[in-house]
């Protein structure tokens, strides 16, 4: 019973995998999520995109207010996973050491019965990071008229990677900031396939002071580097990167944000 223990303690579920999901639910939790939504067209069987234009607006208000939720508990359910996880391995690796300490067990059926729940755990985890469809009850569509033809939808959450700041890039003078940003995770493949991001910088210089001066925000368009002009010398400023809000956003909670001073006025 202890080797098939240690086996998988050793293997299946070890503490740097264990530590691996926890970077990868940091991660889920930065991105942003959106609905993308697609029809198929009865007449020809082929797969179409659905402009949010040809959608009603107040039904789809709702589909994404009940996305947001869905997203909203996914993220909550991995949470509670993952301290399922921890603690289940910790009372496993628990046992395994009393056997090694001579303990006799008794209750081989229980000890096989946490050992699968590990594994479930596990499994359900991993699976907790895979997209599923948006739950969705209500008709989209506006009602068709005449020979009109309504293609059946689909609604899908997708996933985008969280845009940071590349801070060893970013330099900050008196009345200037180089700014430069990127997609976590991005792989070049992945930089074709959304040709139209589109990001925005908002920065605020940190002095109550000067309310003139204390917001902006700033379109980059499809660019991933920007310089920010006419800043204050000598002061302290904010900077966040985001991409551009889309009607199709459901659920993004984190920004990125750095602090920079300007050099004094020589």
């Amino acid at each position: 019973m202890e080797e098939k223990i240690r086996h998988l303690l050793n293997t299946r579920v070890t503490t740097d995998q264990i530590r691996t999901y926890f970077n990868r639910q940091e991660l889920f939790q930065r991105c942003s999520f959106y609905i993308e939504i697609k029809g198929k067209d009865l007449e020809t069987q082929t797969t179409i995109s659905v402009p949010v234009q040809n959608l009603d607006t107040q039904r789809f208000m709702r589909v994404k207010y009940d996305a947001k939720t869905q997203v909203r508990v996914q993220l909550a359910y991995q949470t509670e996973l993952l301290k399922k996880l921890v603690r289940s391995r910790k009372d496993i690796a628990v046992i395994a050491d009393k056997i090694h300490h001579g303990y006799v067990v008794h209750e081989e059926d229980d000890i096989d019965r946490k050992i699968s729940e590990l594994e479930d755990t596990a499994a359900e985890f991993e699976n907790s990071l895979l997209l599923g469809p948006v739950h969705n009850r209500h008709k989209l569509i506006f009602e068709a008229t005449g020979a009109v033809v309504v293609p059946r939808l689909t609604l899908e959450l997708k996933l985008k990677k969280p845009v940071t700041f590349e801070r060893g890039r970013c330099v900050v003078l008196s009345k200037l900031a180089y700014l430069y940003w990127r997609i976590e995770e991005e792989e070049e493949e992945q930089k074709q396939d959304e040709p139209g991001e589109e990001f925005e910088i908002q920065y605020k210089v940190q002095d109550s002071e000067n309310h003139d001066a204390s917001n902006q925000l700033i379109y980059c368009g499809l660019y991933r580097a920007y310089v920010v002009r006419n800043l204050i010398p000598g002061k302290l400023y904010e900077f966040t990167i985001n991409r551009v809000n889309s009607c199709n956003l459901v659920y993004s909670n984190w920004t990125d944000t750095i602090w920079r001073t300007t050099s004094p006025d020589c």
